[in-house]
């Protein structure tokens, strides 16, 4: 038994001395490492926001010192359960279609990408997926860009759109000058996280991520025809020519301007606020008037509506009294607005053909 002993000693002391020789010669010897280094992943998409019952692809680039066993791609709550096998020796391209299921929970989820070599080691990635309810209640037509005027104007801005149908969503813009850029969102205070916009890899698709999604320019001055998909996440953008007989003026009123003091609602000059036709469009008034208490008066809200200040046989009421988003062709109701002693000054402008109206604030 002494002798075998000495016979496994001396084997081991060979063995040694044979190991650190090696390391001696070979500064790049690596004694050990974690599985993971020998698997790496790059361009693995980040974040991904749709709704449920879309398709869409995740992607991941892979990369192992070892060559590729399989790729398999994983979420047990959606029953995705894939393996492939990569004809590739240590490279491959992640690109796998995934339908969202229709009842998928509106919240974020983790589809996992797991790669193992053909040493047997593994690593893994996810991508997340947030879903929303892309059938919103409303969506806006926003032409700012950025967050503060999205809030800082009386209303108006964002625009409200009509409600087609499911997901579809249009409204009939004036574009005042060329170059109007807009984006399209279902929150009137913010381009987070939603804020629809054109692809950037894609520019005749939608994205909805408001970090990432471009304005779509809408080209020279006029009136454009709107409509977006927000299931298919599409949209067209068609130049119209409005119709009808323009009317030949347009005017404010009610109460609450600091500027018309006995304004209190007369139908008839000097007491009421006649706005400026449009020198190019027939169809557009504007005026830029100061909001508040007038001296004398003791009302604290701005209550009025738009006439054509031909008796009160036409006229504009709004679809709220506090929260206008639309001018009601005989119909509607006055607007009741909070104001103070402190004089706010608003352009309003007024389209008759569309029935939008907005108060920005100057």
């Amino acid at each position: 038994m002494k002798k075998n002993h000495l016979t496994y000693t001396g084997v081991y002391l060979l063995l040694s001395l044979i190991f650190f020789s090696c390391k001696k010669e070979d500064s790049s010897f690596q004694v050990y490492a974690p599985p993971e280094s020998f698997i790496k992943f790059s361009n693995v998409t980040d974040l991904i926001i749709d709704s449920t019952g879309k398709s869409i692809n995740v992607k991941a680039d892979i990369s192992s010192v070892n060559g590729l066993q399989k790729v398999e791609i994983i979420y047990a709550p959606w029953n995705i359960s894939r393996s492939i096998t990569p004809s590739t020796a240590q490279t491959y391209a992640v690109n796998e279609a995934i339908v969202i299921p229709q009842n998928a929970a509106l919240q974020i989820h983790s589809v996992v990408i797991r790669a193992v070599d053909k040493n047997g080691n593994a690593n893994f990635t996810e991508v997340k997926i947030g879903l929303q309810n892309l059938n919103y209640a409303k969506l806006y037509l926003a032409d700012v860009q950025d967050q503060a005027s999205l809030t800082s104007d009386l209303y108006g801005v964002p625009m409200i759109m009509d409600k087609t149908g499911a997901h579809t969503y249009s409204v009939v813009y004036y574009a005042r000058k060329a170059g109007v850029t807009v984006r399209f969102v279902p929150s009137k205070t913010s381009f987070l996280p939603v804020a629809l916009g054109r692809d950037p890899s894609n520019s005749s698709k939608l994205i909805t991520d408001g970090s990432k999604s471009l304005p779509i320019s809408l080209g020279g001055a006029g009136y454009y025809r709107i409509t977006v998909n927000t299931l298919l996440l599409t949209y067209s953008v068609q130049s119209i020519t409005p119709s009808g007989t323009p009317f030949s003026q347009v005017a404010i009123v009610g109460r609450g301007f600091v500027d018309y003091p006995n304004m209190n609602w007369q139908n008839t000059l000097p007491n009421i606020i006649l706005l400026d036709k449009d020198p190019v469009n027939p169809f557009l008034f504007t005026k830029e008037v100061r909001m508040g208490i007038p001296t004398g008066q003791s009302y604290t809200t701005a209550q009025y509506i738009f006439t054509t200040n031909n008796g009160w046989s036409n006229f504009w009421r709004f679809d709220s009294a506090s929260d206008p988003e639309l001018a009601v062709f005989n119909g509607g109701t006055n607007t009741d607005l909070a104001i103070t002693s402190q004089p706010v000054t608003y352009l309003f402008v007024f389209d008759s053909f569309t029935g939008r109206v907005q108060a920005i604030k100057k």
